[in-house]
């Protein structure tokens, strides 16, 4: 989960408020999983902030056309922006109905990084504070197929990005995730501070460029084929933003050698 980082603190990544939210959440028959609402910082590691997501056990099967029934609360006095919950998983499908490429049966693997620099003829460049890139392409190249395990993306310095959300797309660009991922969230963030108490910030030890976005489950994509992404950037409020000139990407996992 996340909160709007705050405007005034915009160079401290300050997510603040996101320490006083509490949830509840009910399964397909509408019976909650805990009597009553929960402090998200006694379950996630720095109170979720920068995808440090809390892995449910077991977990929890929702038939299509489902309800996710959640009840949040804010426990602290000031008003919450843009608060965003998200929900990992894997959507089920009927054998057959589509296209699912996996491992050959007998392979061997290469772990491996796909870098998608402003060098490479498809890396974003110039970002600016609103800003909205679609369809940008990752081809996969030839000498072997590539499982996609994690992501990282960002600036690590400045000018840095802040409300800056990624859309990741199969080669038929069908998205995996119904709405924009905030990039941190979705690759492993590029730095932070969690707001600790009424006043003063920790430093959110543990996330960062070394802790990169987990993608669960991993993506097969076959030699040559591709994916897509989107990207959409606004930061125009925030003090401090400026143009980015580069938005580097970087897809790691393992080629897969037939053999």
């Amino acid at each position: 989960m996340r909160v709007q980082f705050e405007s005034r603190n915009a160079s401290l990544r300050t997510q603040a408020g996101l320490q006083n939210i509490a949830l509840k959440f009910a399964g397909p028959d509408l019976q909650y999983f805990s009597k009553d609402y929960v402090p998200q910082n006694l379950q996630m590691a720095y109170g979720g902030q920068s995808a440090a997501f809390h892995p449910v056990f077991p977990q929890v099967f929702y038939p299509a056309a489902s309800l996710l029934t959640v009840g949040i609360q804010n426990l602290g006095a000031t008003a919450l922006t843009e608060v965003v919950l998200y929900f990992r998983g894997v959507k089920l499908f009927y054998p057959g109905s589509v296209q699912a490429y996996t491992y050959p049966s007998q392979f061997s693997i290469l772990d491996y990084r796909y870098p998608i620099s402003p060098d490479a003829p498809y890396g974003v460049q110039n970002l600016l504070t609103t800003d909205s890139r679609r369809l940008q392409p990752f081809t996969v190249k030839p000498d072997a197929d590539f499982v996609l395990r994690a992501l990282q993306a960002g600036p690590s310095y400045s000018p840095f990005a802040l409300e800056v959300f990624i859309t990741l797309r199969d080669q038929d660009q069908k998205p995996y995730s119904n709405r924009p991922v905030h990039f941190e969230v979705l690759c492993g963030p590029s730095g932070g501070t969690y707001q600790s108490g009424v006043s003063g910030t920790i430093g959110a030890v543990g996330t960062g460029n070394s802790a990169p976005g987990i993608l669960y489950p991993e993506i097969y994509v076959p030699k040559s084929h591709q994916l897509f992404y989107d990207i959409t950037r606004n930061d125009a409020g925030f003090g401090g933003a400026a143009t980015i000139p580069n938005f580097p990407i970087t897809l790691i996992g393992a080629k897969v050698f037939t053999r």
